[in-house]
This record gives structure tokens, C-alpha cells and sequence, in this order.
């Protein structure tokens, strides 16, 4: 009698894989809980604007906190803190994209709609300021903090990890159209026009601050630019 062959065996994912696979995930969740939330506020079961907003803000932060730690679970707080760093060349960079993101925005919008849309917000009465700080502090830091941990700091990376140096550009594509249709999903814009203007402006913000962390192996500055290109918005449009 010949012994039996061994079974073949299968072939494990690499880390980098197993990351990306908890990440996608996240993202999927996210957008899951964003849509119910965003339909139960439809339907009055938010009432309150503050309670609306932490509601929304939460449906993403939470998925995408838990898949950063899992990613992180076992790395060392100094190499982490080096991937955070910030130079003097990241802050000009970051600050030259954000020039560059928001004049394409401004551009499409003048096209598409015939204004920049960075005007102050109309509102009938006092504006409710609570509601106005505790989305800007969403909005110009813990999102954009978040999401480019979890884009540039944990995507593009593990992409990276996966490509040959040829293609390693891809990880940068990839990264920009997966945070671009983030965008979209989770805040469905009221036309199609809209929806597409956020796309391209997002997507090229990705582009470039993937390029930036590509370039110095560090996401300070696309967290920079990213805080900034929101930040100015929200100043711009704060109403007055």
C-alpha cells in the first residue's frame, strides 16, 4: 500500500490582508448604521438636532475606532507616534492641498450651481451654538483624525504592503476612491450633481494626501490638510 498524499495545505492571509479585510468591514458597517440613523431621524425618532447629530457622528466613529484598535492592537506607541509626525514640508504641502481641493471645489460649485456654496448659513432666529460646536468639533477633528488613520494610516499602507514597488500607486487610487464614495454614502447628497461634486472633491483629496503619506511614510500632513479643508468650510459657512 502507498501512503496517502497530505492534503494540500491553504494558504493564510498575510496581516496585511486580515487589516484590510477588518477595515472594509468597518466601512460597510458604518455606512449601515449612518443609513438607519439617517432614516430614523427622518421619521422623528431623533428629535433633537444635537441627539441627530452625535447619532450620525457615532454610526461612523464607532465601527472605525474598534477596526483601528484591532489593527493596532499589538504595535508599539513609539512607532505610532513616528507615523503622526509632522515637518515643516508637511505642513506647506498640507496647506498647498487644501488651497488646490478647496478652488476645485469652489470651481465645480460656481459651475454646477452658479455659487461657491461658502457662504454664511441662513438660519430663521438665533443659531443654536451648541449644535453649531459640537459639529464642528465632529467635523474639523475627530472625523477627519479618524478617517485618515484609518485611509492613509491603515489602507494604503496595508495595500501598499501588498503590491509590487511598480504598482504601489494603486494603493494611493484605490485609497482616494474608497474615501470619496465613504463621502457619498454616508452623507447622501440632494442631487446627483451634488453627489458628484462631493465625489471628485473628495477623491482628489484623497489623491493628494495619499501622495503626501506615500512621499514621507508619516499621515500628519494629510491629517493637517484634512482639518484644514474642513475647517475652512465650517468658518465659511458658520452663520453669522
Amino acid at each position: 500500500m502507498q501512503p496517502e498524499p497530505d492534503a494540500p495545505t491553504v494558504a493564510r492571509p498575510s496581516s496585511a490582508v486580515r487589516d484590510l479585510q477588518v477595515v472594509v468591514i468597518a466601512l460597510l458597517v458604518a455606512v449601515l448604521l449612518s443609513r438607519i440613523v439617517g432614516g430614523v431621524a427622518r421619521t422623528g425618532g431623533l428629535p433633537s438636532p444635537i441627539v441627530q447629530v452625535l447619532a450620525a457622528d457615532l454610526a461612523v466613529w464607532v465601527p472605525l475606532v474598534l477596526a483601528v484598535g484591532w489593527v493596532f492592537r499589538s504595535s508599539s506607541p513609539s512607532v505610532l507616534v513616528r507615523r503622526l509626525g509632522l515637518g515643516w514640508a508637511d505642513v506647506v504641502a498640507a496647506i498647498g492641498i487644501v488651497i488646490v481641493c478647496r478652488g476645485l471645489d469652489a470651481a465645480l460649485s460656481v459651475v454646477f450651481f452658479g455659487a461657491t456654496g461658502l457662504t454664511p448659513q441662513v438660519t430663521l432666529g438665533p443659531p443654536d451654538v451648541l449644535l453649531l460646536v459640537v459639529s464642528a468639533i465632529g467635523v474639523c477633528l475627530v472625523s477627519p483624525v479618524l478617517e485618515e488613520i484609518v485611509f492613509r494610516g491603515i489602507m494604503q499602507r496595508r495595500l501598499s504592503a501588498e503590491l509590487t514597488p511598480r504598482t504601489r500607486f494603486l494603493a494611493v487610487l484605490v485609497t482616494a476612491f474608497a474615501f470619496a464614495l465613504l463621502h457619498v454614502s454616508i452623507n447622501p447628497a440632494v442631487s446627483s450633481v451634488a453627489g458628484f461634486e462631493v465625489f471628485v472633491t473628495t477623491f482628489v483629496l484623497g489623491l493628494l494626501t495619499g501622495t503626501l503619506v506615500a512621499m514621507t511614510g508619516r499621515i500628519g500632513g494629510a491629517i493637517l490638510a484634512h482639518v484644514l479643508f474642513n475647517t475652512v468650510a465650517v468658518v465659511l459657512t458658520w452663520p453669522r
